[in-house]
C-alpha cells in the first residue's frame, strides 16, 4: 500500500519501466482535467490531482511536477511539493487545484511564494521553506519538514 507522494511517483516510474516508457497527456488534456479538478494516473484511473491511485500510480499531475524545477536548483522529494491534507485539504477547499497550480508556477519561476487565490495573502513556496534549513513552526503550508 502506497502511503506517501514521494512513495507513489517511485512507484509509477518502475511502472514506466515495466510497461514500455511513458506518454504523458498533452499540455491541453492535462489543463482539461486540472479545470476538473481531477487527473488521470498512467493506468487511466482518476484521481485528485496531488493523489494517487489504489495500484500506487501518482496521478500525471504529480509526476511532471516533480520534474519541473528552476534551471540549477536540485530536486525537491515530491511529497515535499504537496501540502499535506490538514495544511490545505484537497476535497474541501474549491480552489486547491489553483492553489497547486500557482505554488508549481511559483517554484518554476524561482520565486519565494505566491498570492492565494481565495485569500490573497502571500503564501512562501516550499523551496523558500527548504533553503531556510529548519521549521519555524508556523504551520506553513507548503511546509517541507512536516513529516509525512
Amino acid at each position: 500500500m502506497v502511503r506517501s507522494a514521494a512513495e507513489a511517483v517511485r512507484c509509477t516510474h518502475a511502472w514506466f519501466e515495466r510497461n514500455s516508457g511513458w506518454a504523458p497527456p498533452d499540455p491541453g488534456t492535462l489543463a482539461e482535467w486540472m479545470a476538473d479538478g481531477v487527473c488521470r494516473c498512467p493506468d487511466e484511473c482518476l484521481v485528485a490531482p496531488a493523489e494517487w491511485c489504489a495500484h500506487g500510480l501518482a496521478s500525471w499531475w504529480l509526476v511532471l511536477c516533480t520534474l519541473d524545477r528552476p534551471t540549477g536548483a536540485p530536486p525537491l522529494a515530491p511529497d515535499q511539493l504537496v501540502p499535506r491534507p490538514d495544511r490545505l485539504d484537497p476535497h474541501r477547499r474549491p480552489d486547491y487545484v489553483a492553489v497547486m497550480d500557482a505554488h508549481h508556477q511559483a517554484l518554476l519561476a524561482g520565486d519565494a511564494g505566491y498570492l492565494d487565490p481565495a485569500s490573497g495573502l502571500f503564501v512562501q513556496t516550499a523551496r523558500t521553506l527548504w533553503d531556510r534549513g529548519a521549521c519555524c513552526e508556523q504551520g506553513c503550508r507548503h511546509c517541507p519538514f512536516v513529516d509525512r
